[in-house]
């Protein structure tokens, strides 16, 4: 079993952080590919981030209200080996 960790993204040109508006999984629940994983209030717009790899969750490193940087870890998947998506972040 592998474990994907994943991390803020860089969303743009000059965007370097975001408030973390509603996580939309759980610990323990199953994903897949794609599937929107957490809402991120950035400044000008509120996007959905989508899920790199499907898998189980296995740790939430943040919680609503959370303001958080580019790089700093959301959640980690536990993945069964599957690969990750193309140019996943």
């Amino acid at each position: 079993m592998s474990t994907y960790e994943f991390t803020l993204p860089d969303l743009g040109d000059d965007i370097e952080s975001g408030t973390v508006v509603k996580l939309l999984v759980a610990v323990g629940d199953s994903v897949v590919l794609e599937q929107p994983l957490v809402e991120v209030e950035l400044d000008k717009a509120t996007v959905e981030l989508p899920a790199p790899a499907a898998g189980t969750i296995e740790t939430l490193n943040v919680s609503n209200g959370d303001q958080i940087r580019v790089g700093d870890l959301v959640l980690t998947i536990a993945t069964n080996g599957a690969a990750p998506a193309a140019g996943a972040a």
